[in-house]
C-alpha cells in the first residue's frame, strides 16, 4: 500500500513532486490558483487537483487515512522582505493548517519554512 497525503498551497507543486516521487499518492491537491492548478494538472494528470480555497474545503473525509500532510503556507505574511503583517494579514495560513491538522489527524507533517518566520516578532503567536 502506497502512503497517502494531502497537499496544501500546492503552487506549482515543487513539494508534491517530492512526496509523490518518495512513493506518497495524493488523495487531494489544493491550489487557489488557477494557473498553479493549470500546471499541476498538464504536469500530473493523474493527481487530484481541487482548485480552491482551502478555508471552503472540508477535509473530514480523510481523517484518519493519511500518513502526511504537507503545506507551502504563503509566506508574505511573516517573510523579511514582506509588511511583516503576521496573523494581521489575510494571507496568514497557518491557522489553516492547524485545522486540516485536526480534521485529517495525519501522522507527519510538513510546513515549508520562511526566513524570519519564527523571528521574535511572531515568536508568540507560533
Amino acid at each position: 500500500m502506497k502512503l497517502r497525503s494531502i497537499e496544501l498551497f500546492a503552487g506549482a507543486g515543487g513539494l508534491a513532486l517530492g512526496t509523490a516521487r518518495a512513493g506518497f499518492k495524493h488523495l487531494v491537491v489544493v491550489e487557489r490558483d488557477a494557473h498553479s492548478c493549470a500546471t499541476l494538472r498538464a504536469n500530473n494528470p493523474d493527481w487530484p487537483v481541487e482548485q480552491t480555497d482551502s478555508r471552503k474545503f472540508d477535509f473530514t473525509a480523510f481523517r484518519d487515512r493519511v500518513e502526511l500532510l504537507t503545506a507551502g503556507a504563503p509566506c508574505q505574511p511573516f517573510s523579511l522582505g514582506g509588511k511583516h503583517a503576521g496573523h494581521e494579514d489575510e494571507r496568514d495560513m497557518f491557522p489553516e493548517v492547524a485545522r486540516v491538522v485536526r480534521e485529517t489527524r495525519p501522522e507527519v507533517v510538513i510546513v515549508e519554512n520562511v526566513k524570519g518566520l519564527l523571528r521574535e516578532g511572531f515568536r508568540e503567536y507560533f
